[in-house]
C-alpha cells in the first residue's frame, strides 16, 4: 500500500474527447488528465480538495477506488507540503475553469496549424483568474506556499505536471514492499 501524506497529488487517466486531444496535441505526452491533492487522512480513507465542474470540491479519495491513478509528492520540505492544501481552502468557493478549457482548445489548435508541432505549455497564453481547472487549483496550492511546481508563466496543464515530473519538481509515488 501506498503511504500517502497531506500535499501528495493524484492523477487519473484522462478518456474522452479531451484526453484524445491534449495527447495529440500537447508536448510532453501524458495519459494523467485529472489532478488532486490530498489534504489528510480521514477514517481509513484520504480527504482530497478537486476542483470538479461545480467548482473546488472536498472529497474522499475512496472515489478514485476502481481508477487507474497515480500519485506524485513534491520535492520540497514536509511542512510546506502539509501546508498547500490548506492554503488551496482560500480558493473555497472557486468555481471550475469552463472557459479556459475553451480557450485553451481554440488557443491550442491554431498553434498546431501555425507551428505544425505538438504544443509546450509554456506557449499558451493564460492568466490566473477567480476560477480552476483541477491542474490549476493543484498548482495554486503549492504556487501559496512558495513551491512553484509549475513555473508561474506557465499554463498549468496535464503536459505542464508531465514536465514537473521530468525536471524531478514532482516524483511518482510507487508501492515499497518489505520483505
Amino acid at each position: 500500500m501506498i503511504e500517502l501524506q497531506p500535499g501528495d497529488i493524484f492523477a487519473t487517466r484522462g478518456s474522452g474527447l479531451l484526453d484524445w486531444l491534449s495527447r495529440r496535441l500537447m508536448e510532453p505526452v501524458t495519459d494523467r488528465y485529472h489532478y488532486g491533492i490530498i489534504l489528510q487522512e480521514w477514517q481509513e480513507d484520504y480527504l482530497i480538495l478537486e476542483s470538479i465542474s461545480k467548482g473546488l470540491s472536498v472529497g474522499r479519495l475512496s472515489f478514485y477506488k476502481d481508477a487507474d491513478i497515480k500519485f506524485y509528492r513534491v520535492n520540497c520540505p514536509q511542512d510546506l507540503r502539509k501546508a498547500a492544501p490548506f492554503e488551496l481552502t482560500r480558493w473555497g468557493r472557486s468555481l471550475y475553469d469552463y472557459l479556459l478549457i475553451a480557450k485553451l482548445i481554440i488557443q491550442g489548435l491554431w498553434l498546431l496549424l501555425w507551428h505544425r508541432r505538438r504544443i509546450r505549455p509554456e506557449e499558451l497564453t493564460w492568466s490566473q483568474d477567480n476560477a480552476l481547472l483541477c491542474s490549476e487549483a493543484v498548482d495554486i496550492a503549492y504556487d501559496a506556499v512558495g513551491v512553484n511546481i509549475i513555473p508561474l508563466h506557465v499554463c498549468p496543464t496535464p503536459s505542464a505536471f508531465k514536465q514537473a515530473e521530468l525536471d524531478g519538481r514532482i516524483e511518482e509515488i510507487k508501492e515499497v514492499f518489505n520483505g
